[in-house]
């Protein structure tokens, strides 16, 4: 199985970002250093097993083949599920994967498995605080956590992307049902995700939103992975 690699998307202003690289956030509570409680759970437990190094490589090859850098700074994915919202990454991984994570899927119990995931999306993009993602931890009004100028590829309408997608996937190992299902998925979470992500600066009384701050049109394309 391929270890794929991405292209990390280009720095953004710094006084746009609260969060990158597993810094804390001051005063909310909310534990939601993925990589610091990552390397704890691995510490605690031994070293990675056989199995779990090959959902890694395949959780890099997924986030490769499913995902794409942004240069537009209002993009990012979400690290977890609200109540109402389950757009997660690690959620459709796990939706089309279920036989790789477990039988306890995208929830709370399979936490080891999201922390590895989740860290892996930290290494290729960054790590971004923003209340355009859930935030269920977070005290209320606070912002989540999410994978920073990311986004989702659009395999089922974009020639390039599909291509790319099933390069990728292919050099992982998967048939063509699993590819087949992750075009699928994967666009299906674009189109919801561009539909309902909320914007960091919301349009107002006297405060439009930003022309340039939309979802980002099929042509802000940032270099493949």
């Amino acid at each position: 199985m391929s270890d794929m690699s991405t292209e990390k998307p280009a720095e953004m202003d710094d006084s746009k970002t609260k969060i990158d690289k597993g810094a804390h956030s001051s005063g909310d509570g909310e534990d939601e250093d993925e990589g610091r409680d990552a390397d704890k759970s691995e510490a605690a437990t031994g070293t990675p097993t056989k199995v779990e190094d090959e959902i890694t490589k395949l959780a890099r090859a997924f986030f490769n083949a499913a995902t794409r850098p942004s240069p537009d700074m209002e993009d990012i994915l979400p690290q977890e599920d609200s109540a109402d919202m389950k757009l997660s990454v690690f959620n459709v991984f796990a939706s089309i994967f279920p036989d790789v994570v477990g039988e306890n899927g995208a929830t709370a119990k399979n936490k080891r498995t999201r922390l590895r995931f989740n860290r892996i999306g930290y290494q290729i993009y960054g790590k971004e605080q923003s209340r355009r993602v859930p935030a269920v931890r977070a005290k209320p009004g606070n912002p989540g956590y999410g994978f920073r100028r990311a986004r989702w590829r659009e395999p089922k309408q974009d020639e390039a992307d599909k291509e790319h997608c099933e390069k990728v996937l292919k050099e992982a190992g998967c048939t063509e049902a699993r590819i087949e299902k992750v075009k699928e998925e994967v666009q299906k979470a674009c189109q919801v995700w561009d539909t309902i992500r909320r914007p960091s600066r919301p349009a107002g009384p006297g405060r439009p939103r930003r022309p340039e701050a939309g979802a980002g049109g099929a042509g802000d394309r940032g270099s493949e992975g």
